[in-house]
C-alpha cells in the first residue's frame, strides 16, 4: 500500500527550500500541518523523503529517524554540493564547511563525528554561496572606438 503524500506539501517545501538558499531546516511538525494530519507516522515521513528526493533534493539525515513533531530534518538542493574545489582550498570557512558535509555523508548520523542538524545547515548554505558566485556569468565590458 503506497501512503498518499499531497503535491502541495511538497511544492510548499520545495519552494521554502528555493526562498532559502537551496537548504531549509523543516520541523516535522510543519510536515504534519501542511498534509492536515493529527499524527504524522513514519511511513508518511519516508515518503515525504522519496518524494523530495524525486525532485533533486536530498535530506540528513538521509532516513527519517522519527516521526515526532520536534524532530527536524535538512532538505537542500544535490547541486550546492558541486563546488569548485580550487576556491574552497583556499579558504579556511569554506573548506571547514566542507568538512562538515563530507562528515555528514560518511558517518551514520548519531555518530559522534557526524555534524548536528544545525550545523549541516549553516555548512550548506556556506557552500551555496560558492555555487552562487559560480554561476554568475563573468562581466564583459564592450568599449566601442
Amino acid at each position: 500500500m503506497t501512503i498518499h503524500v499531497c503535491p502541495s506539501t511538497i511544492d510548499e517545501i520545495v519552494r521554502r527550500v528555493d526562498a532559502r538558499d537551496g537548504v531549509y531546516l523543516i520541523k516535522n511538525a510543519t510536515v504534519k500541518a501542511l498534509e492536515n494530519k493529527d499524527r504524522l507516522r513514519m511511513e508518511r515521513l519516508g515518503r515525504v523523503y522519496r518524494l523530495l528526493n524525486d525532485r533533486g533534493l536530498n535530506c540528513y539525515p538521509e532516513n527519517p529517524l522519527w516521526p515526532d513533531e520536534w524532530w527536524r530534518f535538512v532538505v537542500y538542493r544535490r547541486e550546492i554540493l558541486a563546488v569548485d574545489l580550487t576556491r574552497v582550498a583556499k579558504d579556511s570557512e569554506l573548506m571547514a564547511s566542507l568538512e562538515r558535509v563530507l562528515a555528514a555523508l560518511r558517518y551514520p548520523y548519531m555518530h559522534e563525528k557526524a555534524p548536528g542538524l544545525v550545523q549541516m545547515r549553516d555548512a550548506l548554505r556556506m557552500l551555496s554561496t560558492v555555487n552562487a558566485e559560480q554561476s554568475q556569468p563573468p562581466h564583459r565590458h564592450l568599449s566601442v572606438a
